[in-house]
């Protein structure tokens, strides 16, 4: 089950992550809490203690001791995390396929930064222009540690589809310097005025 703490419809958003783990037939979790916001100062050390806590049983003897490095990416023996946050708000996904996850406010992403980042095709069959950063960030954690040299605007969007019913986007990536993609499917869906993404290498 997932954790919500913070100023969202818990129902919408659960609501949202359960497709998401019926379309990859597994149940991933998100964890999000508002005091984990960027403008506290002890966020990124709050969420690893909550990793070594609620979740030490992923993580072996000397991971558990690194987590308290905050320039180390947490590395479980069982399953992926990846760490997100933003002004409003901070979480991690887990799951036990290799993931990235990434939240933003919709506000903060440029039109500017998007034409630097991604193509002319991009931009036009993206349902929402905000939306290619999400999907970027969230494929580029889950590949940049296996990926040597990775960069965001090596990453294509391809494959956007809505869900409308459930208010979710799901997308592709396609890449020259990644070709090894076991499941591929990334999703992102908007929450008061956040953007969340998850991609499923």
């Amino acid at each position: 089950m997932s954790k919500i703490a913070g100023p969202f419809s818990t129902e919408k958003l659960l609501h949202k992550i359960l497709f998401i783990q019926k379309s990859v037939d597994q149940n991933f979790r998100l964890i999000l809490d508002q005091n984990w916001n960027s403008k506290n100062a002890e966020h990124r050390k709050e969420i690893r203690e909550c990793l070594s806590t609620e979740f030490s049983a992923h993580f072996s003897r000397e991971q558990l001791v690194m987590l308290s490095d905050l320039n180390w990416l947490p590395q479980a023996s069982s399953g992926y995390f990846s760490i997100s946050h933003c002004r409003t708000l901070g979480g991690f996904a887990f799951s036990k396929f290799k993931c990235g996850f990434d939240m933003e406010e919709s506000k903060r992403i440029s039109l500017d930064i998007l034409k630097r980042t991604s193509s002319s095709e991009e931009l036009e069959n993206v349902p929402r222009a905000e939306f290619l950063w999400g999907a970027k960030e969230s494929g580029y954690k889950a590949l940049s540690d296996t990926v040597s040299n990775l960069v965001i605007s090596d990453l294509h969007c391809t494959g956007w589809e809505s869900h409308f019913e459930n208010q979710v986007f799901s997308f592709r990536l396609k890449s020259e310097k990644a070709l090894d993609f076991s499941l591929n499917k990334g999703f992102i869906f908007s929450e008061a005025d956040c953007l969340f993404a998850i991609y499923f290498r």
